[in-house]
């Protein structure tokens, strides 16, 4: 197999594992040398190119061809910038300099640009549906010029292991921020022209892994200043009269109909209250004597009579409708997130008046004191991961996980731009080994500033504004031109660490839970800050897992 070329029209080559970011000065080193999948998942790796003639090589075009050819998908990888650097990071970072990283995924239909002396890489995908035998597959790949001239040959081989990867059982969610859709593609909230763009930014999700979604009944308050406001994202229409309130549910039923047919499997209701500590509503829009007002929001104490009334109306017609479309147990309430010590009367009496509507529906929120687990103020904790051990040596295994901005150093898994791909994958081995029933994060595609104080260019601005450390807030871009949503290099990984925690529970049918434990403990991994840092080290297990399940399927 051919994996690197420097040839006489002056175009260096390699083939470089999808684990390493190829930056524009530095020679990439993640040799690429052919690999192995199952045959229902998704095999990544790229094309590194880069020119030595006086202009560069100008725009390229990356061909493949072979047996695979129809399930290969080529994007080139687009240069973002990587701005804020936490000041506590480690030393486990691509760079730590001020800088532009590959991390959009952008169609490569119209070329690849490759200038003098810099790297470019094109992101090639071999994604399978389970149809294909196994088998060792060759595929040529070509790069040529402007003018139809062959300007380089590569020769790719991957190995399909005749074996099905089951069906994640984990419960995944990354927030959709539905103000960011609407701003950027220049639509109204849950119209037709909506849906159109919005089924984009579906396909990425689901594709990427995640299935359960962040269902906004009102305008999420999340990630705003107090007394701010954002774009009104509200399903379900109010009226109010004399003889109290009225609501229509058919907009939220629409919604769910639509992301249900679309692959997502669990629902999270937006949160009742204000985050940080649930002192307040939402931001409810109610219709009055034929003009909308704002009738709830930071102004509105969360314990006051009247958001009471509001709720005691709301919830058991919400309810009739959930079990209407007979999803009750797809269903969770969040309360407020990110709640603390300081919050606990308040957040206790949010729950007692939800759950009194709502019964066994699981209230989840991010929390970070077991105390309101051993309360029972929640019933599904979100834990931060570095917070994980506090829930675990109690034995429990009812929780989910989530990172975010933080933790930024002592080598906790996370997603940051500047962030190895390794460190962002490593976290399905992760879910494995430590057993919980879920991920969370809350960052989709936030396209804002920190606390939604203004809106930003997710191209130009990859920290919210200096609000956050870079690729936090957001792992696809927007599509200005045909709708919808572009991956990227994280959500890749992102993937392919949720790929790698199927493969595991693939395993598992032969060799038990214990010893793929056991497997992972002897490779290193301990939690999610403890694990073999390096690329090749991760590339290597996962081919033992895969030659693995090979030789059992085949006795």
């Amino acid at each position: 197999m051919k994996t690197s070329i420097t040839n006489q029209n002056n175009v260096e080559c390699r083939l470089i594992r999808s684990l390493e970011k190829i930056l524009p000065l530095v020679d990439p080193i993640e040799e690429e040398k052919g690999g192995s999948i199952l045959k229902n998942q998704t095999y990544n790796f790229q094309v590194a190119l880069r020119s030595f003639a006086p202009k560069g090589a100008g725009t390229v075009f990356v061909r493949v061809s072979g047996a695979l050819e129809k399930y290969i998908t080529v994007r080139k990888e687009e240069l973002v910038p990587a701005t804020v650097i936490p000041h506590d990071a480690d030393d486990y970072y691509v760079t730590k300099d001020v800088t532009l990283i590959p991390d959009a995924l952008l169609p490569c239909d119209k070329g690849l640009y490759v200038p003098h002396g810099q790297w470019r890489a094109a992101w090639i995908s071999v994604q399978l549906d389970g149809t294909v035998g196994g088998g060792v597959y060759s595929t040529a790949i070509e790069i040529v010029g402007l003018d139809g001239t062959v300007l380089a040959k590569l020769t790719h081989t991957l190995e399909v292991i005749d074996a099905v990867a089951p069906t994640t059982d984990l419960k995944l969610t990354n927030w959709m921020h539905y103000d960011g859709i609407c701003r950027i593609h220049r639509v109204q909230p849950f119209t037709d022209a909506f849906y159109d763009v919005f089924k984009g930014y579906l396909q990425q999700y689901v594709s990427s892994g995640f299935n359960m979604l962040l269902t906004p009944l009102f305008t999420p308050p999340l990630d705003t200043d107090v007394g701010g406001e954002r774009m009104t994202a509200q399903l379900v229409k109010v009226w109010k009269d004399e003889s109290g309130y009225r609501f229509d549910f058919s907009a939220l039923e629409d919604f769910i109909a639509f992301v249900l047919a679309r692959g997502i499997e669990y629902i999270e209701f937006s949160h009742l209250f204000t985050q940080w500590g649930g002192k307040a509503c939402p931001k409810i829009i109610v219709e009055i004597d034929g003009k909308e007002e704002k009738c709830f929001g930071w102004d509105t104490p969360s314990d006051s009579e009247e958001y009471k009334q509001f709720l005691d109306a709301f919830l058991p017609q919400l309810m009739r409708v959930i079990d209407k479309l007979g999803i009750r147990e797809r269903c969770y309430f969040h309360l407020t997130d990110e709640p603390n010590a300081t919050h606990e009367e308040y957040y206790t009496k949010c729950r007692a008046l939800v759950k009194s509507h709502v019964g066994d529906i699981p209230v989840m929120d991010a929390i970070e004191l077991y105390s309101y687990y051993e309360k029972g103020l929640v019933d599904l904790p979100v834990v931060f991961v570095k917070g994980y051990e506090e829930f675990a040596k109690r034995d429990m295994r009812n929780l989910f996980v989530y990172n975010c901005c933080y933790p930024a150093g002592e080598y906790y898994a996370n997603r940051f731009i500047n962030m190895p791909s390794q460190r962002t994958r490593v976290l399905g081995f992760q879910l494995y080994a430590t057993g919980v029933k879920g991920y969370l994060h809350w960052g989709f595609n936030f396209y804002n500033s920190c606390r939604s104080r203004y809106a930003i260019n997710p191209y130009a601005v990859t920290d919210a504004g200096g609000g956050f450390p870079c690729g936090d807030s957001f792992i696809v871009y927007p599509d200005e031109e045909n709708g919808g949503a572009h991956g990227s290099v994280r959500l890749e990984a992102v993937k392919e660490g949720f790929q790698d925690y199927c493969a595991l529970k693939r395993l598992e049918t032969f060799i038990g839970r214990a010893e793929v434990c056991r497997l992972l403990s002897e490779w290193g991994l301990d939690g999610y800050a403890v694990y073999p840092r390096s690329a090749e080290k991760h590339v290597r297990f996962r081919e033992k897992i895969n030659a693995l399940i090979k030789t059992y399927c085949g006795k």
